[in-house]
């Protein structure tokens, strides 16, 4: 793919694939394929700090968020927070570096199912601000990814502009006036985590979120079953995170017919996922040139697929956040949105208890897959 940056403030951002124009013909103009609308982060966050009053509230996080041993109000009480500040002292000495956070997901904006849509719009959330102010309107919107499709591997080609004002924010900064203090001040911010479901998960981190070792923080210790009669996979051996002493880990009858004395996972650092990720091919952004024209007779194009049943991990590109100075030292870089999580289980275990047609999990193959174990 080839990347076209149009206007003063990158506010439309064009892609283009090498060869293809309108007819296909070398000499016509070239169309891009999707259109980007980019909207620039620096300047938002110079206006924050315009207003009196909110200057003022985008130091709460560290003149008046009171902490509590064992208590989390907002995430400056989190071990993360804590953490990136010991890494990074002269960040978090001045209570005006910003801390942000990001969150992407895809929706049908004609609100018809039937119609078949996926815009993914990217919106940062300035953790500087006090929990109640941590919604609109200062969440930002920082781009809308067309569709019709999903952006899928292919997100990092679109987050770039973003990336490249961060590293900026970040090694540089940009100067600013604080309306609370009456002088200016250069500006930084950090980007702390994402926030997504399970797929955008994937397309965000790298990590395919399927398969059997579909865990991203299991990893290769994910413990996984595939039910023949249901023909899914069920992910087990969620004893591990139970207190050693936990009198279900002894439990066989209710669970598995086997104890689980396994410590829980130990989370990967970023050193050691840059080892991993060393060792795997980059994945090629954009789709395949000549797919339509070497698809001219209706034949539907097979996907090459490569089996490889001692394969141990589910990378299958480096993130885009990895060209972030600090990315690889944070200790949590991806977060899962808890309301989709919350949501999918109260409609299974719901639609079990009723009985609901259609949404009930007790059924002739779930019953066979458990006759079997």
């Amino acid at each position: 793919m080839i990347v076209y940056y149009f206007g003063k403030n990158m506010r439309i951002l064009k892609i283009v694939q090498n060869v293809a124009h309108a007819n296909g013909n070398e000499g016509s103009k070239k169309i891009p394929r999707k259109v980007l609308r980019y909207f620039p982060l620096k300047p938002r966050l110079q206006r924050l700090f315009v207003n009196k009053d909110l200057a003022e509230n985008m130091r709460w996080h560290k003149e008046k968020l009171v902490h509590e041993n064992d208590v989390m109000r907002h995430p400056a009480d989190s071990e993360l927070w804590r953490d990136f500040d010991k890494k990074y002292p002269l960040f978090a000495d001045d209570p005006r570096s910003v801390r942000i956070g990001l969150a992407s997901d895809g929706f049908n904006p004609f609100g018809n199912m039937s119609t078949s849509y996926s815009i993914w719009p990217v919106i940062l959330v300035p953790y500087n601000l006090p929990p109640w102010m941590c919604e609109r309107p200062f969440l930002l919107l920082s781009m809308l990814i067309p569709g019709p499709k999903g952006p899928g591997n292919d997100i990092d080609v679109y987050l770039q502009p973003l990336i490249d004002e961060l590293k900026e924010l970040w090694e540089v900064g940009i100067e600013a006036y604080d309306a609370y203090k009456k002088e200016n001040f250069i500006l930084r911010a950090a980007l702390m985590w994402t926030i997504s479901d399970l797929p955008a998960y994937s397309y965000l981190s790298g990590w395919i979120t399927s398969g059997y070792f579909a865990c991203p923080i299991c990893m290769s210790e994910t413990t996984c079953e595939h039910l023949p009669n249901s023909q899914k996979r069920c992910y087990m051996g969620h004893r591990r995170f139970l207190p050693s002493d936990h009198k279900w880990r002894d439990e066989m009858k209710a669970f598995d017919g086997k104890k689980d004395d396994r410590c829980a996972p130990v989370l990967q650092s970023g050193e050691e996922i840059m080892e991993q990720l060393s060792s795997i091919e980059q994945v090629q952004f954009g789709k395949e040139l000549n797919s339509t024209q070497s698809n001219k007779k209706g034949k539907k194009r097979k996907r090459a697929r490569k089996k490889n049943k001692k394969k141990k991990s589910n990378w299958k590109k480096m993130s885009i956040f990895f060209e972030l100075p600090y990315w690889k030292r944070l200790l949590m870089r991806h977060n899962l949105d808890v309301m989709h999580i919350e949501k999918n289980v109260c409609d299974n275990i719901l639609g079990t208890l009723m009985n609901i047609s259609g949404k009930t999990k007790d059924n002739k193959r779930a019953r066979r897959d458990l006759m079997d174990k």
